[in-house]
Order: structure tokens, then C-alpha cells, then sequence
């Protein structure tokens, strides 16, 4: 008898399951079970994570930049959080690189020469700025202790040169003609050239490290998780709306199937 129970439970679940309604709730399953799956990727957090690293690069090479401008034309600035911020932007540059190439085999990142370009663009330009800041330092307390010693010797003659030097001071490139270098003694003439001389190759690491190449490819890396974001936030829209519509059909088909199943 629980033989022939089990047998004509088994006839019902052949006959039910070779019926089409049965395969279309199966596979209205399996659908709802993908969309659900490619619905939970954490996909947007992962991008936001990124937006804000850039973000905040952007932020604090903008700070250091302001510092920058101040240590080009003032002597005795403290370079402690100066050098403290440097690294924190060099660390961001290559963790970043680092990061999406572990996080491309899973998701969706922009081209691995942005990130690698990047990384390069954002060390040259530590590099400069580190470079830059101690010459420059030494160069504005030599040019002061130059500028105390022309201003001892006669007006007439060292005004011009004082006033090249300030000019020089303020960061621009200056040339002066050796006729006014031959109105002062040549002990000062010579310091005075080899400011001049060093003025030139620090304006030379200054236009390397006033630039935006690095702020550039980090703009572009900005706005590519950015756009990617707005994407993702589309197709998990549409996958919701698709997510809802399946699950009603699926309701229907099982009301349907109950139904059927009672005649």
C-alpha cells in the first residue's frame, strides 16, 4: 500500500513537472534568483570608494599647492606638514594603482595605463616639489643676506639690482646687464649671478610642479568612476523593474498552477 502511495506520488510529480506551467515557474525562478544576485554587487559603493580617494587627492594637492605658493616667496616656513602631506599623496597614487588591479578581475575599472599614468605624473611631481622646497628655501635667505649687503652700497647703483631681485623673489626668471654688476664689488657681483643662475633652474622645477597633469588624470579617473556609477544605478534600476515584473508573473504562474491543479 505505501508502495503504491509512492508510486502514484511519483506518476503526479512526472505528470506535473512535463507540464509547460511547471518549466516556466522553474525558470522564472532561475531568472528572479540571477537578478536578484545582480542586484546585491556592491558595485556603486566600490566606485564611490574610489570617487572619494580622487576627491580627496584633489583636495590636498590643492592645499599643497597653497603652501607651495607660500614657500616660493616667503623664507622660514615649516616644511613638516608639508612633506607629511607629500607622502600621504604618493601613497594614495600607488595604492590606487595597486587596488585596481586586484579589483579589475572582479569589476569594471578604466584602462590600467590612466592608473599607471597617473601614479607616474602624481611621483614626478612630489619629487619636484621636494626637490623644490629646500633650494628654494636656501636660495630666499641668501638673496636676503645679498639684498642687506647692496643695500649698504651706494642707491644708485644697487637699486636696480635690488629691485631684479625682488622680482627674482617673487619667482620670475631675471636677467640683469653686467654694466650694473660692474658699479658694486665682485664679491657681491658673483653672488649675485649665482642667485641669478639658480633663480633660472628653480623657475625651470617651479613650471613642473605648476602644472595640472596630475590633476588632469585624476580628473579623468574622477569622472570615469563617475559615469560608471551613473550606469550601474541604471542597470540596477531596470534590473529591480524587471525583478518586480518577474515576480508577479511568477505569482500569477503559481496562482495559475494551484488553480489548475484543484480541477
Amino acid at each position: 500500500m505505501v508502495a503504491n502511495r509512492f508510486q502514484s506520488i511519483s506518476e503526479i510529480l512526472k505528470s506535473r513537472i512535463n507540464t509547460p506551467l511547471v518549466w516556466g515557474v522553474l525558470l522564472l525562478t532561475l531568472v528572479l534568483t540571477i537578478l536578484f544576485y545582480f542586484s546585491q554587487k556592491q558595485q556603486v559603493e566600490i566606485y564611490n570608494r574610489y570617487s572619494e580617494t580622487l576627491s580627496d587627492y584633489k583636495f590636498i594637492e590643492s592645499r599643497v599647492m597653497r603652501k607651495m605658493e607660500q614657500i616660493r616667496v616667503q623664507p622660514g616656513n615649516d616644511p613638516t606638514l608639508l612633506m607629511s602631506s607629500l607622502r600621504g599623496l604618493r601613497e594614495t597614487a600607488v595604492s590606487l594603482h595597486t587596488a585596481s588591479e586586484s579589483a579589475r578581475k572582479v569589476n569594471w575599472m578604466p584602462p590600467e595605463r590612466d592608473f599607471a599614468a597617473f601614479e607616474e605624473s602624481v611621483l614626478a611631481w612630489v619629487a619636484s616639489v621636494q626637490r623644490y622646497e629646500p633650494l628654494r628655501a636656501n636660495w630666499l635667505e641668501e638673496a636676503k643676506t645679498l639684498t642687506l649687503g647692496l643695500s649698504r652700497w651706494k642707491f644708485s647703483a644697487a637699486e636696480p639690482l635690488i629691485f631684479a631681485l625682488d622680482s627674482a623673489r617673487l619667482g620670475f626668471a631675471v636677467q640683469v646687464n653686467d654694466s650694473l654688476l660692474k658699479a658694486v664689488p665682485d664679491s657681491l657681483a658673483k653672488r649675485y649671478r649665482n642667485l641669478l643662475v639658480r633663480n633660472k633652474d628653480l623657475s625651470d622645477i617651479w613650471n613642473r610642479i605648476d602644472n595640472d597633469e596630475s590633476l588632469v588624470r585624476c580628473e579623468n579617473l574622477l569622472q570615469a568612476f563617475k559615469m560608471q556609477t551613473l550606469k550601474n544605478r541604471e542597470i540596477k534600476f531596470w534590473i529591480q523593474q524587471v525583478f518586480y515584473l518577474a515576480s508577479i508573473v511568477l505569482l500569477l504562474f503559481t496562482l495559475f498552477f494551484v488553480i489548475r491543479s484543484r480541477k
